[in-house]
């Protein structure tokens, strides 16, 4: 007898739901078997599985210029640590900053002053070094392949060599299945060249996913782009002050409804002036994650590479993103999609608390950006009896909540009542 995949999902939410508030444990094993790659689009539509179909919750890294001013041993260095961070994805830029630089080894990509139906299969070499000691640690890498400050090398060109400098990097690259390709910042860019080299880059490569990638704002994901991408990426390139940064944080909480692909929001650069960078981060981190998106994009000091890179390596925001994985692990989210703060009862829960939840409504989860205790209206969760569960993003622990009934007003609080401090909660049918 044939099982549909939906049912299979809904049984497979269902055992989920009990091991998560019935029995105590994560149901996830916290050790999954590494991804089997080349990743592909979910069949909704709405996130990354593997090539085995188990959803994929890509959590990457800005490593723009790693090709330019890391040598080898450094860029090993750099993905051992984002690997023992949790990460499992970085994003590099194929060309470097400027079309009269060149890589670490002092190669540039391209003979002739720039021609680019000559590339220099050196320097692409060098990216294929790093892309092989990246798959031997599980690890996906973005290569954004354009850029705007190459655009007046670009713009005299015809669409022959575009698609022809795309041809080159999908055919040099196709054995490689840990990668997905990035055509980069569409405002810049003409409808034209994006296509073209995205083109090439298909006629080449191996199933590999194409992605595009926005360097500002967007005030939807479901544009009107004539350009087909398999998945987007949306990059601030800019320093945003607090305000911006919360406009941006409610613009990815209600953004879902729209989208026609998966995305990833990276978090904004914010000014120096607010030292604790850390928690803004950790707080977008998760609201991209109740933006149903796919993952996280984290940007941080040492995307570039500067001197510091070592010391900063740690900080921004990375210390925090083991703890983020380690929770979702034991959370369906792939099955959730953002929810109307009905729920909520206070408005001001109903302005700050981030929602999403499953279809049948058998479970919430919440994002409590301060400790406090908040309201809930249990009539609009399906059941009678629930249970909740509460994680710290800050550790990763997990702590069992007090039952909860329909019929009884439902007041929940924090187990810990720190007052800068933010939580997941977790509230599901008990029966």
């Amino acid at each position: 007898m044939k099982i549909s995949k939906s049912l299979a999902a809904r049984s497979l939410v269902a055992v989920m739901l009990a091991g998560i508030l019935s029995l105590g444990f994560v149901f996830r094993n916290e050790d999954q078997a590494p991804p089997k790659f080349p990743l592909k689009i979910s069949p909704n539509g709405r996130h990354i599985t593997d090539n085995h179909g188990t959803p994929f919750l890509m959590v990457a890294d800005v490593a723009w210029q790693m090709l330019r001013r890391l040598s080898y041993p450094e860029a090993v260095q750099y993905m051992d640590i984002r690997k023992s961070q949790s990460f499992n994805t970085f994003l590099v830029h194929l060309l470097p900053a400027l079309p009269n630089q060149r890589n670490f080894n002092k190669v540039a990509p391209f003979l002739d002053n720039n021609d680019l139906t000559k590339p220099n299969k050196a320097y692409f070499d060098y990216l294929e070094k790093i892309v092989i000691a990246a798959r031997e640690r599980n690890l996906v890498v973005g290569i954004v392949v354009s850029r705007q400050s190459w655009n007046t090398v670009f713009d005299a060109q015809k669409e022959d060599v575009w698609k022809s400098y795309g041809v080159y990097v999908g055919k040099h690259f196709a054995k490689y299945s840990n990668i997905i390709w990035i055509v980069s910042e569409e405002e810049y860019q003409s409808a034209s060249q994006f296509k073209a080299i995205s083109e090439g880059i298909r006629a080449e490569s191996d199933g590999q996913i194409v992605a595009s990638l926005n360097t500002c704002s967007p005030t939807s994901v479901n544009d009107n782009s004539p350009n087909h991408s398999d998945l987007k990426f949306i990059i601030p390139d800019s320093t945003v002050t607090p305000a911006e940064y919360a406009a941006l944080a409610n613009w990815q909480k209600n953004s879902a409804e729209s989208a026609l692909r998966p995305f990833l929001i990276a978090n904004s650069e914010f000014p120096k002036e607010i030292t604790d960078q850390s928690t803004l981060i950790r707080n977008q981190a998760y609201q991209s994650i109740l933006s149903s998106a796919a993952g996280f994009c984290h940007m941080s000091t040492i995307k570039n590479f500067n001197t510091t890179w070592k010391l900063n390596i740690t900080k921004d925001g990375a210390e925090y993103i083991h703890q983020l994985v380690k929770i979702l692990k034991g959370i369906p989210w792939e099955y959730m999609q953002p929810d109307t703060p009905d729920l909520l009862v206070d408005s001001l829960d109903k302005a700050e608390i981030g929602i999403v939840s499953l279809s049948n409504k058998k479970m919430a989860m919440l994002y409590i950006p301060t400790s406090r205790p908040v309201r809930l209206d249990l009539k609009h969760l399906e059941g009678n009896q629930f249970g909740a569960v509460w994680y710290s993003p800050r550790t990763g622990k997990r702590w069992n909540g007090k039952d909860l009934k329909l019929d009884e007003e439902a007041i929940v609080q924090p187990p810990e009542l720190q007052p800068e401090w933010d939580w997941i909660l977790l509230i599901g049918a008990k029966q």
